[in-house]
């Protein structure tokens, strides 16, 4: 049955690249108010000093003296605490994960609509979804691969991470890997009342081009290149050292080195030179004529 059922998923069009929204998105709510309430306890003696300033009383003893310089420590207790914010968010929401992971262990297959494996799939991904926005709207390009980390995504060393949505579980991305903007990484698709997870694992030395979509089951072997408008089916694989392109991919092409491109460019530089210089003569004898 489930592989009658795979293979149905095969022939249909990918078309959601979400989940739906459930009660548990309300967990944005708690990590606001878990993020707030740290902010809150660690500031609670500089919001007292910076009150003193003004006023000249407290509203508790810390036994700290107030000093005029607090002012100049302003705008850095600020930025601090966007960090601080977003890295409690973070790591607040990664505890929750593996909690709903204990309760409910995930795992591959095909789940119908209200089963277990459906519901948790959904309480997952409202869990890492405000996290992962937050860290991605700081201007870090390492802070979005700890979140990722966090929420038991494999990514290896300097990875590039850009702008897209990447399922946190079930995804391996190897070492040196480059994502582009707009891309989608599913490790889930949601067909109808069906819900398909399957693992997906990218190389070493991968390029992931803008405007792509991997599905579901896709291996994408060291050095591929998935290029740029493309998507994979569910189960693909796609070989080493080769751009692949359509939609669905169904094209490869060779990786060409620095050198080769530069012969290929001169030759057709050549070539267009000869063309011009036939047209030329064939102008100038019609003239004569």
């Amino acid at each position: 049955m489930e592989g009658e059922e795979e293979s149905q998923f095969d022939l249909e069009v990918i078309s959601t690249s979400g989940v739906y929204k459930t009660p548990f998105s309300l967990i944005i709510l708690i990590q606001l108010f878990i993020g707030g309430l740290v902010l809150f306890v660690v500031n609670l003696w500089f919001i007292n000093s910076l009150y003193y300033l003004l006023t000249g009383t407290e509203f508790y003893s810390f036994g700290l003296k107030a000093e005029w310089y607090y002012w100049l420590l302003l705008p850095l207790n600020i930025y601090g605490n966007i960090f601080l914010f977003v890295f409690t968010v973070i790591f607040f929401s990664g505890g929750i994960f593996r909690i709903l992971n204990k309760i409910s262990p995930p795992q591959e297959g095909i789940f119908e609509r209200g089963s277990k494996d459906w519901k948790y799939m959904h309480r997952r991904f409202w869990t890492a979804f405000f996290p992962i926005w937050l860290a991605r709207a700081l201007p870090l390009p390492w802070l979005d691969i700890i979140a990722y980390r966090s929420f038991g995504t494999k990514v290896g060393r300097s990875v590039v991470l850009y702008e897209g949505y990447i399922d946190p579980l079930f995804v391996e991305i190897g070492d040196f890997t480059m994502t582009s903007l707009n891309i989608c990484i599913f490790s889930h698709l949601i067909y109808q009342d069906k819900l398909l997870i399957k693992r997906v694992k990218i190389g070493k030395a991968c390029v992931v081009g803008p405007h792509t979509i991997i599905a579901p089951g896709t291996i994408m072997e060291d050095f591929a290149v998935l290029g740029v408008n493309s998507y994979t089916e569910i189960n693909q694989r796609l070989k080493g050292n080769l751009i692949h392109v359509g939609t669905p991919v169904s094209i490869t092409l060779p990786i060409q080195s620095v050198e080769e491109s530069q012969h290929k460019a001169e030759k057709v530089k050549e070539s267009t030179l000869s063309d011009d210089n036939n047209n030329k003569k064939t102008d100038s004898n019609l003239h004569e004529e």
